[in-house]
């Protein structure tokens, strides 16, 4: 009953006229992915590495001396050997002198030992614009009094300008929000103490800190960023593909959803003689179903527009059938003229003048009937007579369940010859009474002698994806949703 169903789906989808392609895909990838190759490239950049070992005051003279950015800091109050007179930043910022934080910052000075992270989280605040942040542990220690950590966040915007066919990504203001301190106390020699130096580090915290992180991370951060999203964007042929010629990918605009970076992407092909036109505009797309669960990323073919794609791919090639098959054989003797009958004494000569041929020009067509893809391969079957002068013929669609595989960088469409049926078209009127058995012979040879040669062939004319950075279609599984077929990369 399914292959019944999809046989009625598929017969209104075959060829038309041919002419220069342009097909609209929809590229996704997904916004966990995203965040996940940020994270990644981040930590193998190791962005924080510029922040440890570094001295919030400057006890030794190296590192930086964040305290010089405190509005009430001036020259006046550093020494000229580059340390600060703490007692009398002590005295600004408590209204009294403290002579324990100015004994405690001489000895040493608060130190940054470690930095973990970032922790990437990516927030989509519309369809152009989102916010990446960047989650830091920081491990800081005031000589042996006390140990503690610090979680502060980076926040970066980033936006994508739409020029044209263009996309631009823009990067906002990469800063730290002040405020929102989580102090842990990790190690503490003297519960006096340790309150007293809270009170002064945690307020230079709040007010220099955000600085600190600008300074020092912001750079690194913002150039990989871009650089990592400009690469999304850019979409091309993998380097060992050698595709058709004007085979080629565009971005042509690109939002924001709720789950993923949407791309609007246009393939370019030339189609040959005899093949599909694109269809017309006023055509447009269904909405897109959701990104399947646990992928990283699809490409998504409208089902029209995959149609396109394979007719411009395809090119056909006649099968010469074995005479010496047994179905071959018997299809022969069904099919041939009285004149054509070998008798008892020309029966060698006379089956060595007549051919049977397998003939396909026209591309097969892939249909859907609810979630199960179905392919739909119209052809011919033809005997021909001694010299060619005479020839019958039986018109056939051969209905399969479609599979694909996307080895090589290369989506590829297979037939299964166990789930195929065939449906006979016009053919001689002399067989009246023996179509059962007709269409019995032409689906056994078809199954048994044309589809292995017609899957090889399809082989050798797959669809070339396209190359992104940090995403590979190699492992993707084709999933048909409604009106679409979703190439899905499934997360690793």
């Amino acid at each position: 009953m399914l292959l019944f169903w999809g046989s009625l789906l598929c017969w209104g989808l075959l060829p038309q006229a041919q002419g220069q392609a342009r097909h609209l895909l929809f590229l996704r990838v997904s916004k966990d992915q995203l965040e996940t190759d940020i994270s990644d490239l981040f930590s193998e950049q190791r962005i924080l590495d510029h922040v440890t070992r570094i001295p919030v005051t400057e006890a030794a003279g190296e590192g930086v001396p964040i305290l010089d950015h405190l509005p009430f800091v001036r020259e006046g109050l550093s020494r000229k050997s580059s340390r600060l007179d703490l007692s009398l930043v002590g005295d600004l910022l408590s209204g009294k002198s403290l002579p324990l934080l100015e004994e405690l910052f001489q000895a040493g000075g608060l130190i940054i030992e470690d930095a973990k992270g970032p922790e990437v989280t990516l927030q989509i605040l519309s369809d152009s614009l989102f916010q990446v942040t960047l989650q830091t542990k920081l491990y800081l220690s005031l000589q042996r009094i006390l140990r503690f950590s610090i979680i502060k966040n980076i926040r970066i915007g980033v936006r994508l300008e739409q020029t044209g066919n263009k996309t631009r990504v823009a990067l906002d203001d990469c800063h730290t929000p002040p405020g929102n301190l989580s102090i842990e106390v990790l190690e503490q020699m003297n519960p006096f103490l340790v309150n007293e130096a809270l009170k002064v580090i945690t307020g230079v915290l709040d007010k220099t800190l955000p600085f600190f992180l600008q300074k020092m991370v912001c750079p690194l951060a913002t150039t990989l960023l871009n650089s990592l999203l400009e690469d999304v964007l850019r979409i091309t042929l993998a380097p060992t593909i050698s595709g058709p010629e004007d085979f080629q990918y565009h971005v042509t605009t690109t939002e924001l959803t709720e789950e993923a970076i949407l791309m609007q992407v246009q393939l370019v092909t030339r189609c040959g003689p005899g093949q599909r036109a694109p269809r017309p505009d006023h055509l447009a797309p269904q909405p897109l179903p959701k990104l399947a669960q646990g992928s990283m990323a699809d490409l998504a073919f409208w089902l029209e527009a995959y149609n396109d794609i394979l007719s411009c791919l395809y090119t056909s090639k006649e099968l010469l059938v074995d005479l010496q098959d047994s179905t071959a054989a018997a299809l022969i003797q069904l099919l041939s003229p009285r004149e054509l009958e070998p008798g008892p004494e020309t029966s060698g000569q006379s089956r060595g003048s007549v051919g049977l041929t397998v003939s396909t020009p026209d591309p097969p067509t892939v249909c859907l009937d609810g979630h199960t893809a179905m392919a739909l391969q119209p052809g011919s079957l033809v005997l021909r007579g001694p010299s060619n002068t005479s020839s019958v013929s039986v018109s056939w669609k051969l209905l399969s369940k479609a599979m694909f595989s996307s080895k090589n960088q290369e989506l590829e469409l297979q037939f299964t010859p166990n789930s195929s049926t065939v449906a006979l078209g016009p053919h001689p009127a002399g067989l009246a009474g023996q179509e059962e058995r007709l269409e019995a012979l032409v689906l056994e040879l078809l199954k048994r002698t044309f589809l292995p040669h017609h899957n090889e062939l399809l082989r050798e004319q797959g669809l070339p994806l396209p190359s992104i950075k940090g995403i590979s279609f190699d492992q993707a599984r084709m999933e048909p949703s409604e009106d679409y077929m979703l190439l899905t990369v499934p997360e690793e």
